[in-house]
């Protein structure tokens, strides 16, 4: 183990004297942060990770690191003494560091000679949680030490270990880990609600509540957060978008696209009934982002919505479970599927209680901001389960819910909630909706499902089961579509105005309905997307006409499903 994960507040110091060497260096300004990203890099498998390993086991001023998401950002700032003089063994004064620690400074050296105005500095405090809804698979990937007994005990005891804290996770009933992280100089500049980051630091002293006689009567927001540990920031990765998964995807998959894409639809399609059609959309949809935002204008999601999935009727056991555990079993089907294939996955059946009951929306309640189930990482993939909205009552907050979900699937944005104002923050939710008949929410197209069996009877016989190594494919295949790289060529850009020109000139002489600027661009993102699912990164003509003939089956079978089902 190197000197820098073992003793890492020794190797601060070192790196903290050889800066000061030079005067006109200010201790203030000191950062150690590429030191120990390049320890993060080269040693990342010596680092205990707080999100394998319970951090109460984890001793105070040990160097860890936390993959995380940034829930809260409004706590703050806290003034520290970043250095302070000291006589060494030959009776010189010397300038110790005192950054990334909450040992406390010795009490003789508590005079204004040893501690100068110079030396005090700023850091920002910041919640941040485990990432909600990170797959299991993606979990055991991050973690080097994943199917060991001593990893499944630890997976066991990480539990969050304040109750008063529970709400500032965004999944209601879920296990997850938490922290107070202090960051340095102008890191928080850089840092943003629902980031998804990986932070290296030092486990400082857990926050604890403070005595009646030693608040002098002031409360602070940070007295919320007894026993919750705490990280002095070092550095820190963006883990956003293409950094995101933890497989490695520099290997090429492009020339095994057509294979890759063929296994997949008939994996998803197994869930489906055999259904490759909508199989093929889902795909689609997981390879969907968005891709360009412009005055608040986002494209490149793309929201779907298969209708014709089986209703399930709530019952009394349903109605003990957990607010957000999928019970029908149709649909658990599919998101088990959507789990094995998604870095982040969420669940989220849309029933009267969990509408009423839970908040979807961030709300700051006396300067601390509780979590709200859209609160999610960038390219989360959003199960909304409408097939089991059982008949009742929407109050207040259930309608305030649904709409911040509507919000969410038109706009990408979510509004967080202050006492005397409100912000939007975007977002990048791919959102797949399944109903039993036409869908509530907005989309931007539906599939009826035509399955060869019942959905209900869905057996092990009927799933298709892939090894690990395909699934890894699958994993590395739909992550390098999803962010890739693209382009549409003036010659594709001109063949694809013709036809469109074409197209309404024929339907202008038919007398029928006349395709619209909003059809064409639904088909210009289908076929980024399809263009993707076969491994390419440039438009051709042979690949929109492809979209174009796609789009039209489905259209055909949404009417031919509307005239066989008049009342729905």
């Amino acid at each position: 183990m190197s000197n820098q994960v073992r003793e890492p507040l020794n190797h601060i110091s070192e790196l903290f004297d050889n800066y000061v060497k030079n005067p006109s260096n200010s201790p203030v300004t000191f950062d150690p942060s590429s030191t120990f990203l390049d320890v993060l890099k080269n040693n990342k498998d010596q680092i205990i990770s707080i999100n394998d390993t319970p951090v109460q086991q984890v001793p105070k001023n040990t160097l860890i690191r936390f993959r995380c998401m940034i829930q809260d950002t409004g706590l703050g700032q806290e003034m520290f003494i970043s250095a302070y003089e000291k006589l060494d063994k030959n009776g010189d004064m010397k300038l110790h560091c005192y950054r990334y620690t909450d040992d406390a400074i010795e009490t003789e050296l508590n005079d204004q000679h040893a501690m100068q105005n110079d030396y005090i500095a700023e850091r920002t405090i910041v919640y941040c949680v485990s990432p909600p809804g990170e797959s299991k698979w993606a979990k055991e990937a991050h973690n080097v030490n994943s199917g060991s007994l001593s990893d499944q005990i630890n997976q066991l005891e990480i539990k969050e270990p304040n109750p008063t804290t529970l709400n500032k996770f965004p999944l209601p009933g879920q296990d997850h880990a938490s922290a107070i992280v202090k960051f340095y100089n102008d890191m928080a500049e850089n840092i943003k609600v629902g980031q998804l980051i990986e932070i290296i630091g030092i486990k400082g002293q857990d926050l604890q509540q403070p005595q009646q006689q030693e608040n002098h009567g002031f409360e602070s927001v940070l007295d919320l957060f007894s026993n919750v540990p705490v990280i002095h920031a070092i550095a820190f990765n963006n883990l956003e978008a293409i950094n995101s998964c933890p497989l490695s995807i520099h290997e090429e998959v492009s020339h095994q696209a057509h294979n890759i894409r063929n296994q997949l639809i008939d994996y998803i399609s197994s869930t489906v009934g055999g259904d490759t059609l909508a199989a093929e959309f889902i795909l689609l949809q997981l390879l969907s982002r968005v891709t360009v935002k412009n005055r608040g204008l986002k494209i490149g999601n793309f929201t779907l919505n298969v209708s014709g999935f089986p209703a399930h009727q709530t019952t009394e056991a349903d109605k003990k479970s957990p607010v957000f555990t999928l019970n029908n079993p149709s649909s658990k089907s599919l998101a088990d599927v959507l789990q094995n294939l998604s870095v982040h996955h969420v669940n989220l059946p849309l029933t009267i209680d969990g509408l009423n009951k839970t908040k979807f929306s961030p709300k700051s309640i006396s300067e601390n901001l509780e979590a709200g189930v859209l609160q999610l990482v960038d390219g989360t993939v959003l199960l909304v389960d409408e097939t089991v909205l059982d008949e009742g009552q929407l109050v207040d907050p259930g309608v305030r819910n649904f709409q911040a979900l509507q919000n969410v699937i038109q706009n990408q944005t979510l509004t967080y909630e202050f006492p005397y104002s409100q912000y939007d923050f975007d977002t990048d939710i791919s959102v797949l909706s399944l109903s039993s008949s036409k869908s509530m929410l907005p989309n931007h197209c539906t599939i009826p499902l035509a399955s060869a069996h019942l959905l209900q009877n869905n057996s092990t016989e009927n799933l298709v089961q892939p090894s690990q190594e395909t699934l890894d494919l699958f994993r590395k295949f739909i992550h390098s579509g999803k962010y890739g790289s693209y382009d549409i060529s003036n010659d594709v850009s001109e063949y694809i105005q013709n036809s469109f020109v074409e197209e309404r000139k024929i339907a202008t002489e038919s007398k029928a309905e006349l395709p619209t600027q909003e059809e064409l661009m639904h088909r210009m993102n289908l076929a980024r997307l399809a263009a993707a699912s076969f491994g390419e990164s440039k438009l051709t003509q042979e690949r929109y006409d492809y979209v174009v003939e796609l789009d039209k089956k489905r259209k055909s079978r949404t009417i031919n499903t509307s005239a066989s089902q008049p009342n729905k």
